[in-house]
C-alpha cells in the first residue's frame, strides 16, 4: 500500500490528476512524525492539540530558580513525553516502544541554539510485525533528523 506525501500536492488532487509520487508507508510515518514535530499547538484548526512542545521553548530562558542542565533536563523530558503521546494519538500504525530525545548545544556563533535530535523505536502495527526506526536511513539519505531550537543560554555546566 502506497500513501500520499507531505506537502499533499493539493493542486493535483483538485485538478483530478494522478499522484505518481506516492511513499511506501516508512516514508510516511517518518513525513507525519516530521510533522507533528514541526507543528505548533493550536495552528491547526481540526485539533488545537496537534503539535509539539518543543517549539514554545523558542527563545526561552530557564526560570532564575533553576540552573541551565536542570532546565535543560525538564525540557527533554517534557518533549519526550509529548512525542509520546503525540505518536500514540497520530500514528497508530508503529506501536511505540521508546522515544529518545538528546539536546545538543552549538559551537561557535551558534551557541545559543540546542539541537534536538529524536528517535523513535517500535514495531509496525500493519501486515507483519516490522521493527521501525526513526529517523531511518533506508529512509532519510542523511538519518539525521536535527531541530534547532534557538534558546538563550549562558555557561554549559
Amino acid at each position: 500500500m502506497n500513501y500520499y506525501p507531505l506537502p499533499i500536492p493539493l493542486g493535483k488532487i483538485i485538478n483530478g490528476k494522478n499522484i505518481h509520487n506516492e511513499v511506501d508507508i516508512r516514508e510516511s510515518i517518518h513525513q507525519n512524525i516530521n510533522l507533528i514535530l514541526r507543528s505548533f499547538f493550536l495552528s491547526y484548526r481540526f485539533d488545537p492539540g496537534f503539535g509539539c512542545v518543543m517549539n514554545k521553548y523558542q527563545a526561552s530562558t530557564p526560570p532564575q530558580n533553576l540552573s541551565e542542565r536542570v532546565w535543560r533536563e525538564q525540557m527533554r523530558n517534557h518533549i519526550q513525553l509529548n512525542l509520546q503521546d503525540m505518536l500514540s494519538r497520530y500514528e497508530t500504525r508503529v506501536d511505540v516502544r521508546e522515544v529518545f530525545v538528546n539536546m545538543v548545544r552549538g559551537e561557535g556563533k551558534n551557541r545559543a541554539t540546542v539541537n534536538v535530535q529524536v528517535q523513535v523505536t517500535g514495531d509496525l502495527t500493519l501486515g507483519r510485525r516490522e521493527k521501525f526506526k526513526y529517523p531511518d536511513s533506508e529512509v532519510s539519505p542523511d538519518a539525521q533528523e536535527v531541530f534547532p531550537l534557538n534558546i538563550p543560554v549562558g555557561k554549559m555546566k
